[in-house]
């Protein structure tokens, strides 16, 4: 038992990356294993002895240098059960795996790679030929590289990037006496433009509207305490009118005391849609037109002109810069506004800033909860008419809607208070409708059924259905456009509002419909704040919200549905009551309601943190970790180590949690720190065009689209951009086809016939152009395109680029008889988006695939993925290096690194070397393969790289036997193990390849012209792995028999 593991045994996946992964079966720790294959050892009804498994316990936790007991036995996967409720009365952690269970003194995850049976090691082959090619190259290379430093000058230091358009707002430079002056006079012309409207017919009705709102009666105290402090809070209900007339109150505060011109104010705003209505709504009451004094900016997208005082924005780079401009700026005020909001925490996370309240104007709201809409309408739920109906493609999705033993997160909550209510005042028909009430479901049915309530029993007004997803909006819409009256366009103006949406869609529930035609909006919580449809006047709320939320257990986010909080099923309700008196109809009991937290998690409880660790350090505020303890709401430990390690793992930051080089770079990138490090590589291997569009299309709305309708035909239109296995290589033949076009100006028919996205695609190019800016601000490229695209459009190398960034998104393809499996290290079994055009094929002939996201659903899920080689792994995919070393590969002899310290670094004096690397990604054919098994036996030295020749015959005969296969089954069974098993496949050329499994290692040979050869040679490749290449003999097999019988009595 030497050989055990150190005792804190689960080691995250990517800090095993560098010496595990890549080739040779590392052994298991041996705790007590019993192979599954020897039924011998265990009886068949025996159970767990949970007297022996309590003095294990007790044992773990007295032991202060182990974490956790590892059983393989039969009998405790059987018991599990038992044994998890013992340890938790103990305090312990448990999990059962495949065919593992563990009891760890912290946290488990849902997978573990060091336990998995079936886990994938690549064993990688190249040729020979290839190699030598390869190796003319470096030796060329490192023989003139000898003679020539590359000597970093001392003004080299590179130059920050630039910055957003926002911060022209604060702007610390002193004005010129002629600037002033100017301002001095627009001051004036503001003045004299605010007083002629406040004087004019309209302006004095604008004035009455405004003064009906509870926010105007609160105007001289707000701008008192605003005068008088630097943060103040505001909460204000809904409805008071606090995000219109606040900005408003300090704009014509400034323009009366004739510093209009001045003053810069700027109003956040959670989505984009919110910054638009908002700011033409006050534009509107100001008599302007918007982009004169008030005006607004998202990203890629904006209204503001040269006396735009007032700006309504989303968050961005405002509040990246927020912390540090507080401290210097003390001039600067900040004003914090919302109804949702925790004010008296805000406040004291302030100092004890001043908090005014802004009590609600709207009109009375009637709300009625499931009990009452059953015993209101008669209505009768029952086990068969709440399920939802999705559509044949998502089968999934209905089924996970069944009521089963194992309650969803969604259940869970609620039981409780479920199990707690009276419902006693209600009638015995609605009580029996409630016993049998579905959490999981949305009620499709119902919501139908209430519609035509209200449309047959109410009077006017638009209706807004809050919903949890885009399935969720498009399938009922779906529904209800095959209804008679609900699909009637001159009835019904039926509309969706969701964040995927274009803009100019989201617009039109703004519109007014025509006389005598209900408007009906399907909408998720985007319409929870700062959107007033003027005509809503009833409002459906399914109580649940999809939000993103961060598994660190697990380094999954998450995108699940969730009850809602208290406050936001409160916006939800005010929603009916903008305008008029409404109607509330909540879709779950008031008992469920009384269960909701007060508030929801705020973001940064719910996120990866790896930006926001990256901008810390930046920013030079010490310690990550120290720092966010005293953020207002700390994350946990574990997610901040997650964000940490991460940045590591990409090179942005060294052991000591200081910035490298690269980091630096990227800490000036307003983006992601993959695409970032994209970006940066792309400039440096002089494939900087394809990867600029790759990088802007990952950072707005997917320009393909997929209308349900036409499903079909924008797959075969997506198709046709993508032919080599990479979803970021076709988005990058879309856009070059759109600006074919647009020279041809034929941009409209092209898009039409491909369905692309004209707005997408857009602002796809905004964006190269403004990360060539940034990228140019940085040092590392002149503003030459010729040299920052010398490669030209090499697909091989945009490839290798697009891996360098995406990594440590990686999942292995194992090809099976009709498809492929995906696994990566931390999650185990995943599954592509629909959408992606990797999900379409059965075979990839490509080992590995890149990915930009992966998100749980009901399974994890992965987003816009890329096939590589072997080789580009090896090149741009991270560490492979053992040892006491920083656990970074090196990357291209240090030449990276040179260029970063160095950006006037000449390119050409390094061809040698980017010769060498564009033939190992172009050429590498792949003919590697996986290697599967429990690492219970252990090859004496296996070299997955070698290239010396068998010493013996794989199909004739020799020791231990006639040919491979006795031999393999000599060794074998005097070890003590049974026979090993083979299955043999008939490829698509008619030759033959065989998998042996023995002990639960599976390893395949090589394809053979029939039957009986492929299994010898699948034996013999078998008896090769388990002696590590050395020559045959009959010493050999008996050594090794003994070596597996040893290991053997080892785990038992």
């Amino acid at each position: 038992m030497t050989n055990r593991l150190p005792p804190s045994l689960y080691v995250p996946p990517h800090q095993r990356l560098g010496s595990d992964y890549g080739f040779n079966p590392v052994p298991l720790s041996p705790v007590r294993y019993v192979s599954a294959y020897d039924d011998r050892q265990e009886g068949t009804f025996h159970c767990a002895d949970l007297d022996d498994w309590n003095k294990r316990f007790s044992m773990l936790l007295k032991d202060s240098l182990k974490q956790e007991v590892i059983s393989r036995e039969k009998k405790d996967r059987r018991d599990f059960d038992k044994l998890a409720a013992l340890a938790t009365t103990l305090g312990l952690y448990s999990h059962a795996y495949a065919k593992v269970v563990v009891f760890s003194k912290i946290p488990l995850p849902n997978y573990r790679f060091d336990l998995d049976d079936k886990k994938p090691q690549r064993e990688v082959n190249l040729h020979t030929d290839l190699l030598q090619r390869v190796e003319a190259y470096l030796t060329e290379y490192l023989s003139k590289s000898s003679n020539r430093i590359d000597r970093v000058p001392a003004n080299s230091v590179s130059r920050t990037s630039g910055i957003s358009s926002t911060d022209e707002w604060f702007s610390e430079q002193p004005l010129p006496i002629s600037a002033t002056k100017i301002l001095w006079q627009r001051s004036l012309q503001l003045r004299d433009r605010q007083q002629y409207w406040q004087a004019s017919v309209e302006g004095q009705r604008m004035l009455d509207s405004r003064t009906s709102l509870p926010a105007f009666k609160q105007r001289h105290s707000v701008l008192t305490a605003i005068s008088q402090n630097q943060v103040i809070v505001i909460s204000g209900e809904t409805g008071c009118g606090k995000t219109t007339q606040i900005p408003q109150f300090i704009l014509e505060s400034e323009i009366e005391a004739n510093r209009g011109a001045f003053c810069s104010i700027i109003c956040t705003q959670p989505r984009r849609i919110s910054a638009m209505s908002v700011s033409e709504r006050v534009a509107y009451e100001r008599g302007e037109q918007l982009g004169e004094s008030v005006g607004y900016k998202v990203r890629l997208e904006g209204v503001k002109g040269r006396d735009t005082r007032l700006l309504f924005c989303t968050t961005g780079i405002l509040l990246r810069r927020l912390l540090d401009l507080l401290s210097r700026r003390s001039e600067l005020k900040l004003i914090l506004m919302s109804a949702t909001l925790d004010a008296e925490l805000f406040s004291s996370y302030f100092g004890g800033a001043g908090v005014i309240y802004i009590p609600g104007f709207t009109y009375p709201v009637r709300s009625h909860f499931l009990e009452d809409i059953l015993e209101m309408t008669r209505y009768r739920l029952t086990p068969y008419n709440q399920i939802d109906d999705y559509g044949q493609e998502r089968t999934w999705k209905m089924n996970k809607q069944i009521p089963k033993k194992r309650k969803s997160q969604i259940t869970f909550v609620v039981e409780d208070a479920l199990r707690a209510a009276d419902f006693k005042e209600f009638s015995p028909e609605t009580r029996e409708s409630l016993s049998c009430w579905y959490p999981d479901c949305i009620g499709f049915n119902l919501i139908e059924f209430l519609l035509c309530n209200i449309c047959e029993n109410e009077g006017p007004g638009g209706i807004l259905i809050f919903l949890t997803g885009w399935d969720d909006i498009s399938s009922l819409k779906e529904k209800l456009q095959i209804h008679p009256i609900f699909g009637n366009p001159d009835l019904v103006m039926l509309l969706a509002c969701h964040g995927s949406m274009e803009t100019f869609e989201q617009r039109l529930i703004f519109e007014e419909p025509a006389s005598g035609v209900r408007k009906i909006v399907l909408a998720t919580n985007i319409a929870e704040t700062s959107i007033t449809i003027n005509d809503v006047a009833f409002v459906i709320d399914c109580g649940k919200a999809k939000e993103t939320s961060y598994d660190a257990l697990n380094n999954t986010p998450c995108l699940l549905p969730s009850w809602i909080s208290k406050v936001s099923a409160q916006q939800r309700r005010g929603r009916a009551s903008r305008v008029r008196p409404g109607q509330c109809y909540h879709l779950y009991p008031k008992c469920v309601y009384d269960a909701f937290a007060e508030y929801q998690l705020p973001e940064i409880l719910r996120t990866p943190l790896h930006s926001l660790c990256l901008q810390i350090k930046s920013l030079n505020l010490g310690s990550i970790s120290e720092f966010l303890s005293r953020a207002l709401q700390s994350p946990e430990l574990l997610a901040v180590q997650k964000a940490i390690a991460f940045l590591k793992i990409i090179g942005a930051l060294d052991e000591n949690e200081d910035l490298t080089t690269l980091g630096r770079y990227l800490s000036k990138l307003p983006m992601e720190p993959k695409l970032g490090k994209m970006l940066i590589l792309g400039a440096i291997l002089g494939c900087l065009d394809p990867i600029l569009t790759v990088a802007a299309g990952l950072s707005v709305r997917d320009p393909f689209l997929t209308p349900q309708d036409k499903k079909n035909l924008a797959e075969a239109a997506k198709s046709q951009f993508s032919r080599d296995h990479s979803d970021h290589l076709a988005l990058v033949r879309a856009y070059e086809g759109w600006k074919k076009a647009e020279e041809e100006s034929a941009v409209y028919d092209y898009c039409w016939k491909n369905f692309l996205s004209i707005q997408s695609l857009r602002a796809i190019d905004s964006l190269r152009k403004e990360f060539f800016s940034l990228l140019k601000d940085t040092g590392l490229i002149d503003g030459n395109p010729s040299i920052c695209n010398s490669e030209g459009n090499d697909a091989n190398l945009t490839r290798a680029v697009i891996c360098y960034g995406m990594y440590p998104g990686i999942c292995s393809v194992v090809h099976n008889e009709r498809s492929f499996s995906l696994k990566t290290m931390e999650d185990g079994q995943v599954l592509l988006y629909s959408n992606s055009e990797n999900a379409r094929e059965t075979k990839i002939p490509y080992p590995w695939l890149v990915f930009n996201e992966k998100i749980k659903v009901n399974s994890v899920f992965l987003r816009d993925s890329t096939a590589c080689s072997d080789s580009t792994l090896i090149l741009f995919g991270g560490s492979i290096s053992k040892g006491d070393t920083d656990g970074h590969l090196k990357m291209l002899g240090g030449y990276l690194g040179n260029k970063l310290l160095n950006p006037k670094v000449d390119m050409q004096a390094h061809r040698e070397l980017l010769s060498a690397i564009r033939l190992l990604v172009s050429e590498d054919g792949c003919d590697g393969r996986f290697v599967f098994g429990h690492q219970i036996l252990r090859p004496l030295e296996i070299s997955a790289l070698s290239t010396k020749p068998s010493l013996f015959s794989r199909t004739e005969s020799g020791p231990g036997g006639d040919n491979s296969k006795s031999q393999l089954q000599t060794i074998l069974t005097r070890a003590g193990y049974t026979v090993p098993m083979y299955k043999t496949k008939q490829l698509k050329n008619n030759k033959f390849q065989t998998t042996v499994e023995f002990n639960e290692t599976q390893i395949m040979g090589q394809p053979c012209s029939n039957k009986k050869s492929a299994e010898k040679d699948a034996a013999a490749e078998a008896i090769q792995w388990l002696k590590g290449g050395a020559k045959e003999s009959h010493e050999q097999v008996n050594h090794m028999s003994k070596l597996l019988k040893k290991s053997k009595k080892d785990h038992l």
